[in-house]
């Protein structure tokens, strides 16, 4: 695999044919020792002020050899060449690929011969250049160019084999002319290096990890064409259960659904489980105008104590374990009987863990033509977020669903939250049988795993990668949340110094400081840089899977030996 300068494909970088030439180069085997540059700049240019080389390949036993791609239909007419990109945009150019290739590759090897500190074999390498047209067949020959200096989509990705040819064809060329080839005009990895440091000296600027957050969270907020489907499924349907993991978008639709009911005119009611969830989602409608506010909006247990202490004076029993799930249940509907409350619409975002029989009864109490007949919708991740409600809970729950009434369902399978790297890691680390798909441009950095032998080791990394990202990476401390399956008090978090790092307990609103969180507290939440500490283990897939999906953009993971042994053993599995 090619050691790629730039490391990363420029978001800037718009030509879709460049993308899959630069992750053809960094992914093909066989590229073992190549330097591959992007997008090369040459100030001296032979022709133009300022000159660009597309790809530039410096490969040992083989040469240097510049490389410019075009991408969607082409043709040349009189003279003049027209390149036509898959949205239909043309634009024309006199001078054609092979004389911008040609022009290139000279000019560079010039400004490489001028400067004196440069090894006699790098200055006399052998050079060449070709042209790349990987949507199209090309197999025209004239004048401008011969066939080995071009590769198209019937070299079908194979970009080792064009390189060789390249290389071959230039040789025989060079002979052709002069006679035998010199030994030492064919570079050696000592000239490769030596020439990748004259090219572009200590030149591997990645994109920083401020910068990636800004630009993979851009791309992110914003609905998918699977959420518009959704969302118009909303407006024709009485009864929808959306399905979905996490990431998929399932409270933004919600939020959007109960603004529009809303509008239309409609008594709406917006549950969720989650507390802090629940205060994000009361201060995202306090931000709207009233004819967009619901009625209520909260979370489900809140709603029900509300109605129980107005029908029931005698003091609850909060640590009975019973009590929430099967005495609040009654008293609530209890007072919807007396008082005669009803929604014309209940949406109910973490449905996953409020669907069972005793909840859904309080639900057809308050809901206007009950749960059979009347407008709900109910928002879940039924595989791998149920913290909180038993399997077959939630599974009778769905049964009851059913045999009630009919509704449609609705799968969501973009996630439109994570980085492709980060969600590609949690499917692995859960082992899910339901892949998600990812949106193609949102690209971050690679999650990073930090292993611990003892609790001092973790305290000690956890400091100096807290101190790192403030100071060294700038990132805005309220960018930064740290989770835990522990509570704070039990959490290697509480042992850092308040003096040199201050850490709040997580809560919503506009705050300074880095944040602390539980996993179970932080569910449907999100930030740009999660951190995940205290992991001892990773046999618990839901909470490791909640946890994981919180990060946006970058994610850390605090990981014990044991843990580490565990996610090896994941690899080693999904090798076999």
């Amino acid at each position: 695999m090619s050691k790629m300068i730039p490391r990363q494909f420029s978001p800037e970088v718009k030509s879709n044919a460049e993308r899959k030439i630069f992750d053809l180069f960094q992914n093909s085997p066989g590229t073992e020792n190549w330097v591959v540059f992007h997008s090369l700049g040459i100030s001296n240019h032979n022709r133009v002020i300022y000159g660009e080389i597309d790809f530039v390949v410096l490969a040992p036993k083989l040469g240097l050899f510049a490389l410019e791609v075009k991408g969607g239909r082409v043709r040349r007419e009189m003279g003049k060449w027209y390149f036509t990109n898959r949205y239909g945009q043309s634009n024309s150019k006199l001078r054609g690929p092979f004389e911008q290739a040609k022009d290139g590759v000279f000019s560079l090897i010039k400004e490489i011969q001028k400067i004196d500190d440069v090894s006699y074999e790098a200055k006399n390498i052998l050079f060449g250049y070709g042209v790349m047209f990987p949507d199209i067949e090309y197999i025209i020959e004239d004048l401008d160019s011969e066939q080995w200096q071009v590769y198209d989509e019937n070299n079908n990705g194979d970009i080792v084999s064009f390189i060789k040819h390249l290389s071959s064809n230039s040789i025989h060329k060079w002979e052709e002319k002069y006679g035998k080839i010199p030994s030492n005009k064919i570079p050696t990895k000592k000239e490769v290096k030596e020439l990748t440091r004259i090219i572009r000296p200590d030149f591997d600027f990645p994109v920083t990890l401020d910068t990636k957050i800004r630009i993979a969270e851009s791309k992110i907020d914003h609905f998918t064409s699977e959420q518009l489907r959704c969302l118009d499924q909303l407006e024709d349907n009485a009864r929808i259960l959306i399905q979905g993991r996490a990431g998929t978008g399932k409270t933004l639709i919600a939020l959007e659904e109960a603004k529009r009911k809303v509008v239309d005119g409609k008594r709406i009611a917006f549950f969720c489980f989650n507390k802090l969830l629940a205060k994000w989602i009361i201060e995202y409608f306090k931000d709207l105008p009233d004819e967009m506010q619901p009625v209520y909006v909260g979370t489900f247990h809140s709603y029900m104590l509300d109605r129980a202490r107005e029908s029931c004076q005698e003091e609850f029993d909060f640590d009975d374990p019973e009590f929430y799930k099967y005495e609040l249940p009654i008293y609530a509907i209890q007072s919807l009987e007396d008082n005669d409350v009803s929604f014309d619409q209940i949406i109910v975002d973490e449905a996953q863990d409020l669907l069972i029989p005793e909840y859904l009864a309080v639900m057809d109490s308050m809901l206007t033509n009950g749960i059979d007949r009347g407008r709900w919708s109910f928002y879940g991740d039924f595989e791998l977020q149920k913290l909180y409600c038993k399997s077959d809970e939630i599974e009778n729950g769905l049964q009851e669903l059913d045999q009630k009434t009919s509704f449609i369902r609705f799968k969501l399978t973009m996630n439109c939250r994570n980085t492709r790297q980060i969600g590609q890691e949690v499917n692995f680390l859960t082992e899910s049988k339901n892949q998600l798909r990812f949106l193609n441009d949102i690209d971050g950095p690679p999650v990073d795993y930090l292993i611990y032998k003892s609790s001092d080791e973790h305290l000690e990394k956890l400091q100096l990668l807290l101190e790192n990202l403030i100071k060294v990476k700038k990132i805005e401390k309220s960018k930064i949340t740290i989770l835990s399956p522990r509570k704070y008090e039990k959490s290697i978090v509480s042992c850092i110094d308040n003096k040199k790092c201050k850490i709040r307990q997580y809560s919503i609103g506009d705050h300074k400081e880095i944040s602390f969180s539980t996993v179970h507290s932080f569910k449907g939440l999100e930030n740009s840089v999660i951190i995940i500490c205290d992991l001892e283990t990773i046999n618990n897939k839901e909470l490791l899977y909640t946890g994981l999906s919180r990060a946006k953009t970058k994610l850390y993971i605090f990981e014990s030996k044991t843990a580490d042994k565990e996610r090896k053993s994941v690899i080693r599995r999904s090798f076999q």
